[in-house]
């Protein structure tokens, strides 16, 4: 195991200045109204909270975690579905204790989201581990772009300093936050050591322009952006979930590799820990078996540290046809009354082949009866 104390040496000099792609570092100047100080007041509060010793910090994130498991929020909601999801089969006080540890690790990021900005660089360095140095200067040494592919692990952030911070030139693909305060200072820090910013509002043009010019990207495909936007579906804790498609054509197009990198903080060390895969190209492969080399990548690495996935999210919101007729949100809307879901017909294996399926194709599971049982609900509801 390395630790990151000394800097990552880039095999390629830094590309020309690329611009940000949908995001202004001024913004913060038309963000000074009164409707915005409570805003800017907690980001005064993340400051004091960044030199409480992390020790302190964790065991009143473990403290709280207990009475806020109480809450039945649509967070709580959304959480319990995908985790019941993911891990069908296990009972109900493994998913709970799940819970309570994923809002723990919630809470102790939460606490630690200003370090980036208010501590200095020395303080942040000794804290970062990296697991397999040597994949990332392997991948270094072959002069090509490099695009970091992560899932949504709540030290993604933090670790993506790490790159920066040992001089590579990095650029972040992200969403936009509503809060626009909270917007503006998460991508200032995440840009804190160089770098630039690209909204996925962008479009994929600027990331293949700022590819090619030798910057490197950090990426985040587990997302579901939903039907309209849902090309590619892998088996992602055995239930098929959606991935950004755009992955595999991204790589193509401009030459890149693709290291896919886990994150997780360690309760014991306090320590942020990196770990790379890389992802070899394969000749003739198709999308989806590429995105599920990938997704494999992923689910290593979370399986290691499943608390620090964020279950939060609604990863399994899309579905990849009629087949997969459960939607296992159903009850986490407020206009919604509690219903039974059905998680396990959630959870049959994807197979994309099913998509050209022939007028001769039978399916392993026979869907029709629970099909018209489903259709035939929903018509007297």
């Amino acid at each position: 195991m390395n630790t990151s104390k000394e800097p990552v040496k880039n095999s390629k000099a830094k590309a020309d200045v690329v611009e940000n792609a949908g995001y202004d570092p001024q913004a913060w100047r038309k963000l000074l109204g009164p409707k915005h100080w409570l805003s800017w007041l907690s980001l005064g509060l993340l400051a004091i909270l960044s030199y409480i010793p992390n020790r302190i910090r964790d065991a009143l994130a473990y403290l709280l975690s207990f009475p806020l498991t109480l809450i039945n929020n649509r967070f709580k909601k959304v959480t319990l579905a995908s985790l019941n999801t993911a891990f069908y089969g296990h009972d109900e006080r493994f998913i709970k204790a799940m819970y309570r540890k994923m809002l723990m690790h919630a809470i102790i990021t939460a606490f630690s989201y200003g370090e980036g900005t208010f501590l200095p660089t020395f303080m942040l360095k000794r804290r970062w581990v990296v697991k397999n140095k040597e994949v990332l200067d392997e991948a270094l040494t072959r002069n090509q772009p490099i695009i970091f592919c992560v899932p949504h692990s709540f030290a993604l952030d933090r670790c993506g300093l790490y790159l920066s911070c040992h001089g590579l030139p990095m650029f972040a693909v992200v969403n936009e936050q509503k809060n626009p305060v909270y917007d503006w200072f998460l991508n200032k820090q995440r840009i804190i050591f160089g770098g630039t910013i690209h909204t996925r509002a962008a479009g994929f043009r600027s990331i293949i322009k700022a590819l090619k010019q030798g910057r490197y990207c950090y990426f985040l495909c587990d997302e579901d952006l939903g039907e309209e936007f849902t090309t590619n579906f892998v088996n992602f804790f055995g239930t098929p979930k959606a991935m950004v498609g755009s992955l595999p054509k991204l790589a193509k197009l401009t030459k890149a590799q693709v290291l896919v990198l886990n994150t997780a903080y360690n309760l014991k060390t306090a320590n942020y820990e990196l770990e790379f895969t890389y992802i070899e190209d394969q000749k003739d492969e198709s999308d989806d078996s590429y995105l599920a080399r990938v997704c494999t990548a992923f689910e290593n690495g979370i399986n290691k540290h499943p608390e620090q996935y964020m279950w939060f999210l609604r990863i399994f919101k899309t579905a990849p046809d009629d087949r997969y007729f459960t939607n296992v949100y159903i009850n986490c809307n407020k206009t919604s009354s509690e219903v039974d879901v059905d998680y396990y017909h959630r959870r049959v294996p994807y197979d994309h082949k099913i998509k050209d399926r022939g007028p001769d194709y039978k399916p392993i599971i026979d869907y029709e009866e629970l099909l018209k049982a489903k259709q035939s609900e929903q018509s007297k509801s």
